[in-house]
């Protein structure tokens, strides 16, 4: 009976009373165990399974209700047939234990994809108007700023997913006119099919986590842009206008039937969001621009200016979005003044003297580190000292070497990647290894002195030598936090 149940299901975009459904759960981490509440609560079987031994699980949240396999590493496909499959982003597509549980399951889904359909049997079928941001850099701040916009309005806002807790968590509090903000990973994307965001945008993409895909960029920038694949009349749908490896989905978009809105920052197209140097524009048609704000006002009433070309990246992101979910303009206009960026983000340090130090421990990539890098201005005669370096995860190298030898002055170097960086640098430019993270502070600031910039941008993860990126902000924040008291006294 359950087999048949699971069959009409999975060709259905609305699941509200589960009773004789059953569920496979893989993973027990946050997202799974919101997953496996949710189906219960519905009426579910749910088959919860995962690697870890039950004692390594922290599953105090669990519903008592989902039975729970554990310690199952090496053991293969685990699961029922049949089953509705429930599946962890960290779970890769290319290797045979996917593919093992793909063949046992009736569906396979990722918890997003869950989430859409769970929610879709409220508000009289329809659910709640979601953003999705997707991409390899700025997800969270777009994210978050658009988050702001909206609530500039006067909109409730739930920002859930990769940014936070997961979405299956809110369905139950959700209030009827409340817009759901979700920043959305291209492995969760992978186990989407029927998922429809009100508005989505994919920021950008570059060589990130290609182990997830097997080494295939292609395959990645695909699942990045299926965000838009179930997306139709009344949608909108941003694509970043600047980025090459974008360009045939663009092309694409050229005919959909969604409301597509390229943005560039290299000018202001025909139709769409740009940058004419100075403000942000959208275009309605190449004679019919609306100013949205001034790069100079971007945070200008936040806790700091927000600096960076990147950043207006997201912040004409942000602004496509909320214009796609019908934001007044003066909402718009004055969120992009109003905005502070999130911690770790080209984050003010502190000073010791004439000295600046910048936290932008988020940029775990070479992407973002060299949007970091460029963000710097500096005064005459100022020098530039960028920290970077940490854990490895295969990427190349090659542009953040040559960007770093055009605008730091000296590198410092941490972490398991500080020789494969090395290498990449000009033999001309002083770099310098380091092995920790006070020593790379006091030692950043000897070589800025007189005047300039400490720039913290790894261009890494951070598990060699730190819990988190976020950890890793923390350690360098504290440690220019002792070297100013350690200096005046």
């Amino acid at each position: 009976m359950s087999q048949e149940r699971n069959a009409t299901l999975a060709h259905s975009a609305v699941w509200d009373d589960l009773t004789g459904a059953s569920f496979t759960i893989v993973g027990l981490g946050k997202s799974g165990v919101s997953a496996a509440n949710a189906l219960v609560k519905r009426g579910a079987d749910v088959l919860a399974i995962d690697d870890q031994p039950l004692d390594r699980l922290n599953l105090a949240a669990l519903d008592p209700r989902v039975t729970v396999q554990a310690g199952l590493a090496g053991s293969g496909p685990i699961g029922r047939r049949g089953d509705l499959f429930v599946v962890s982003p960290g779970l890769m597509p290319h290797t045979p234990r996917y593919k093992g549980l793909a063949a046992l399951a009736t569906l396979v889904v990722s918890e997003v994809e869950l989430f859409y359909r769970l929610d879709r049997a409220a508000n009289h079928g329809l659910g709640h108007p979601i953003a999705a941001i997707t991409g390899t850099d700025g997800k969270t701040t777009t994210t978050l700023w658009l988050a702001h916009l909206l609530e500039q309005a006067g909109q409730r806002v739930v920002v859930a997913g990769n940014i936070g807790e997961p979405l299956c968590d809110f369905l139950d509090t959700m209030a009827a006119d409340d817009v759901v903000v979700s920043e959305i990973s291209a492995f969760q994307l992978y186990a989407c099919s029927l998922f429809r965001p009100r508005a989505a945008v994919v920021t950008n993409v570059a060589e990130d986590h290609m182990d997830w895909f097997g080494g295939d960029f292609a395959a990645y920038v695909a699942q990045k842009v299926a965000v838009g694949r179930a997306m139709g009349f009344g949608d909108t749908f941003l694509i970043n206008g600047d980025d090459p490896d974008l360009q045939p989905h663009r092309d694409a978009q050229q005919s959909s039937k969604v409301n597509y809105l390229p943005f560039s920052v290299l000018g202001v197209p025909d139709v769409g969001l740009g940058f004419d140097g100075e403000r942000l524009v959208w275009a309605l048609a190449p004679d019919a621009h609306v100013e949205l704000g001034w790069f100079a006002e971007l945070g200008r009433l936040g806790k700091a200016p927000i600096l960076g070309i990147h950043n207006v990246e997201n912040a004409l992101a942000a602004c496509g979005l909320a214009l796609g979910l019908g934001t007044p303009l003066a909402a718009i206009r004055r969120g992009l003044q109003t905005f502070s960026l999130p911690s770790h983000r080209l984050e003010p340090a502190g000073s010791i003297g004439n000295v600046r130090f910048v936290d932008d421990s988020k940029a775990t990539n070479p992407h973002a580190a060299i949007a970091g890098l460029e963000a710097m201005t500096l005064r005459p005669g100022e020098k530039l000292v960028w920290i970077g370096g940490g854990s490895e995860k295969d990427s190349d190298f090659a542009q953040l070497g040559e960007v770093v030898g055009q605008r730091a002055t000296h590198a410092l170097l941490l972490g398991q990647t500080a020789e494969r960086i090395a290498a990449t640098l000009p033999p001309t430019l002083p770099t310098e290894r380091c092995v920790s993270m006070q020593e790379a502070v006091a030692r950043g600031l000897q070589l800025a002195a007189p005047g300039g910039i400490v720039l913290l941008s790894p261009a890494c993860a951070s598990f060699d030598m730190f819990k988190s990126y976020a950890h890793r902000g923390d350690v360098f924040q504290d440690a220019v936090k002792a070297l100013a008291a350690a200096v005046g006294r």
